[in-house]
């Protein structure tokens, strides 16, 4: 009845734990105690030996020098046996039966000394007591000890498990505060940190779920409309549908397909699935590539583009990943600047920098604009889908970079600054 109450007690690991190192401390205890004991009592007879031994080597002398056997003194015996029969029957009524013997042959006859041992028999004895009582008195101390450490872990672990409960249970809000600096904290300081990157995720979803939906409702109604007014025009009217019909239905379905690409190629790089291509990067061999490549594209859109370096340093990265985000922070500058601004790509060792002459962006706004599918409600109307900047920010986390977004020269427009590690080891 008693186990079966308090068996829940054993599946608890904290006790189980506790239990088999008590148990081992048992065992230590018990072999230490006993080699003690055994170690003990062969010095003591090892002493009575000893003296033994000395009073043979005086008994002997004396016979032979024609005296007698010296007196014993008290608790000791001596006696010449010259009946051989005797011998092995022979006793000291004296001393009693705790007595040890030392016997030794001689033309006089054997010698026989004895030594009471009793008061090494108490000693054994007391000994024994005190260490069975010392075993008693530790086993029962480190019980205690080990049923209070046993709880208090298995407590700490109960606010571990009860908060996992409840974010199981979607209350990802939840925090795990967990006393002390040891593992037990550090594991739970490690979930409340997956927990809060979790909430995050949770709340980025949402947020891009909406954005997908009011992004997306534009071109589904203009899709709709241009397909319901062709169709009018086929069925009611008996009007052939003509190529531009075709054409800005395809442009709708295209700009659908656009945003959908855009977000996946945001999540493959968020999974982290870029690392595979990690290589050292030269910086100033990439900017002369993006020089050439958008220089051209820039002029023609009647801009012009300024590349500053000072000793560019290589970086740990994914070029084409590396290519994509300055492409993008150049884009996005060509998109919302004013015609005629000088576009700034800036290299600084291991910090990029991209400054236009564009409307800027509120430093409120700052952390939004980062976000899938986000977009200033000046530029809603604009053709870029909010992910341009996402992908940057995403490029940038991939890379353990730091972005940041501050004006541009003289308070105008928007400067994007990366700061890389220097051949940072993912």
């Amino acid at each position: 009845m008693f186990l079966s109450r308090y068996k829940f007690l054993f599946r608890l690991s904290a006790i189980r734990q506790a239990l088999v190192l008590l148990s081992l401390f048992s065992v230590i205890s018990i072999l230490a105690g006993g080699a003690t004991y055994w170690l003990v009592q062969r010095e003591m007879l090892r002493a009575v030996d000893i003296r033994l031994n000395e009073r043979m080597d005086i008994a002997v002398a004396a016979l032979a020098a024609g005296d007698g056997l010296p007196e014993p003194e008290d608790g000791e015996s001596a006696r010449l046996v010259t009946d051989m029969n005797r011998l092995g029957f022979w006793t000291d009524p004296e001393l009693g039966e705790e007595t040890r013997y030392l016997q030794r042959q001689t033309q006089h006859g054997v010698i026989l000394l004895g030594e009471n041992t009793e008061r090494q028999e108490e000693l054994r004895d007391i000994l024994a007591t005190g260490m069975q009582i010392s075993l008693l008195a530790s086993l029962f101390a480190a019980g205690l000890a080990s049923v209070w450490m046993a709880l208090r872990a298995q407590k700490r672990l109960n606010i571990i498990t009860d908060g996992l409960a409840d974010i199981a249970r979607g209350q990802l809000d939840q925090r795990i505060v967990v006393e002390g600096n040891d593992d037990l904290s550090l594991v739970a300081g490690r979930i409340n940190s997956t927990t809060a990157r979790l909430e995050q995720a949770m709340t980025d979803m949402r947020v891009q779920s909406s954005n997908i939906a009011h992004d997306l409702r534009t071109p589904m109604a203009r899709l709709r409309a241009e397909i319901e007014t062709s169709l009018t025009k086929l069925v009611e009217k008996g009007r052939a549908v003509t190529e531009d019909d075709l054409g800005e239905a395809l442009d709708q379905i295209d700009q659908i397909t656009g945003t959908f690409e855009a977000l996946l190629r945001l999540s493959r790089i968020e999974s982290g699935a870029g690392r595979s291509n990690f290589r050292s990067v030269s910086l100033d061999d990439l900017i002369d590539r993006l020089r050439e490549t958008f220089a051209p594209v820039v002029e023609e859109a009647g801009h012009r583009l300024v590349v500053e370096k000072v000793a560019p340093a290589p970086v740990h990265g994914d070029p084409d990943l590396l290519v994509q985000l300055l492409a993008n922070l150049l884009q996005n500058a060509l998109r919302y600047g004013p015609v005629g601004q000088t576009i700034t790509l800036r290299c600084h060792q291991t910090l990029l920098s991209v400054s236009d002459e564009g409307p800027g962006i509120p430093f409120a706004e700052h952390e939004r604009v980062l976000q899938p599918l986000y977009q200033l409600k000046a530029d809603r109307q604009g053709e870029g889908l909010g992910l341009g900047l996402s992908l940057v920010q995403a490029i940038a986390e991939l890379h353990e970079a730091e972005l940041s977004l501050s004006d541009g020269p003289n308070g105008q427009g928007l400067t994007v600054t990366i700061r890389f590690p220097a051949q940072a080891t993912l």
